[in-house]
């Protein structure tokens, strides 16, 4: 059970993800500003609902759409916004692109992390595609010491952004 900071926390992290989200409903980002605001406001009375962060995100998209929707036809009788099903779409990619972002904040953070040696075997290999002879020869390494780098900075990197992404999910 969320307490009513904890909810408030939880939805002001997502506040421009959402806001984009319903603005592409209400196609006004005053409008949507305000439906923000009530979900918000919603969410709060309703706090013992939730049992996850990611549950009140997704169940603040869905009630901020119906909101956006509700308000526009009580303006002008009618929705003229984007279909139901592009609606829908939207409503099940968010969520993935959400997980992506944070996959590539915490990888960012991540490769903050490596020595500069270690980042250019990277920027050399991925970035310029170069192969691995050619990044052996041009760091003055074995081409079996640039295997096995290459093999540790895969797992630490692997090991960094799943542990980032863990700490952010205890936080949510």
């Amino acid at each position: 059970m969320f307490r009513p900071e904890e909810i408030a926390a939880a939805l002001l992290a997502e506040r421009l993800p959402l806001t984009a989200y319903f603005a592409s409903v209400t196609r006004d980002f005053h409008l949507a500003e305000d439906v923000f605001q009530e979900v918000c406001a919603k969410a709060v009375a309703r706090a013992g609902e939730f049992e996850s962060a990611v549950q009140l995100v997704n169940w603040a998209r869905v009630a901020g759409r119906n909101r956006a929707i509700d308000i526009l036809r009580t303006r002008d009788g009618r929705h003229v916004g984007l279909s139901d099903e592009l609606l829908a779409v939207l409503a099940e990619e968010w969520p993935r692109r959400a997980e992506v972002d944070a996959m590539h904040e915490a990888l960012e953070h991540c490769l903050e992390e490596l020595t500069p040696h270690n980042r250019e075997l990277l920027r050399l290999r991925y970035f310029e595609q170069r192969r691995c002879a050619e990044v052996a020869e041009r760091m003055g390494r074995k081409l079996e010491t640039v295997y096995q780098a290459l093999a540790r900075l895969h797992k630490a990197l692997g090991d960094c952004v799943r542990g980032r992404l863990k700490d952010e999910e205890a936080w949510a």
